[in-house]
């Protein structure tokens, strides 16, 4: 009868262990696009954003599968819920309305400036100084809708990198971009020669916080969120935050 007990006692115990162990590290998917520095499938030097969020994670126990994707479908898995969330996203009164949870902590904050050739004499105080150019963007980001609603025309292209190429082809005068996102394309892109030809406004366009957006769809949404900006706020005050960004960064 004893061994009978003690066997039905250590089957209990480790029925107990395998369960802790079965949920102690729930796996999330959050859907990404191609971004470098801040996301990327190709680049191992393109990962600022997914590093940060993935160690703030881990410090929480739950462990994040990216899955790229093209921004706009990123969004919508995520707003029909077939993914946990996406990132990195700015906050803006759309999304908050399109069954979608902000992080309260931002993820990284974005300096957007006008990229420009050095031969060109390009100085800006207000969008009426910007109305002359050839202001080239890229489609469904934020810098479309801001711009026109300021009155500015702009060119807008499929991808990123070829604003780059047209203004090197002086296809458009100036291009809108992330002050590391542009110039981690310009360098990838062209030759040295090349890019020593691209130079950057002082002037920011606009800084911007970029969240982690959670569908409203999924059960515990809210709860993921809070559980991410514990664990961020953890990164951060322990220095690790900026660490992961300064060993990323290499703007030449």
């Amino acid at each position: 009868m004893k061994n009978s007990l003690k066997k039905l006692l250590l089957f209990l115990i480790l029925i107990t262990i395998s369960s802790v162990n079965l949920f102690a590290n729930e796996t999330i998917t959050l859907a990404t696009g191609e971004w470098p520095p801040y996301t990327s499938e190709k680049d191992s030097q393109g990962k600022i954003a997914e590093v940060i969020l993935i160690e703030a994670f881990k410090l929480k126990n739950i462990n994040v599968v990216c899955k790229y994707l093209p921004w706009k479908r990123a969004y919508k898995y995520t707003e029909r819920g077939e993914v946990t969330g996406t990132f990195p996203w700015t906050k803006t009164k759309k999304r908050e309305k399109d069954l979608m949870i902000f992080s309260k902590e931002p993820l990284i904050s974005i300096k957007t400036v006008f990229f420009y050739l050095k031969n060109l004499d390009f100085k800006w105080n207000d969008y009426n100084d910007i109305k002359k150019y050839r202001v080239g963007v890229t489609l469904g980001y934020n810098d479309v809708e801001f711009l026109k609603e300021k009155g500015v025309k702009v060119d807008i292209a499929p991808k990123e990198v070829l604003n780059f190429k047209k203004l090197l082809g002086n296809r458009v005068d100036i291009v809108v971009s992330a002050f590391l996102v542009g110039y981690n394309l310009i360098n990838k892109t062209f030759t040295q020669d090349k890019a020593l030809l691209f130079t950057n406004s002082p002037k920011a366009l606009y800084t911007t916080d970029d969240f982690l957006i959670i569908s409203k769809k999924i059960p515990n949404g809210q709860k993921i969120a809070d559980t991410f900006d514990s664990g961020l706020r953890e990164l951060k005050q322990s220095g690790k935050y900026d660490e992961i960004i300064m060993n990323f960064v290499s703007v030449k």
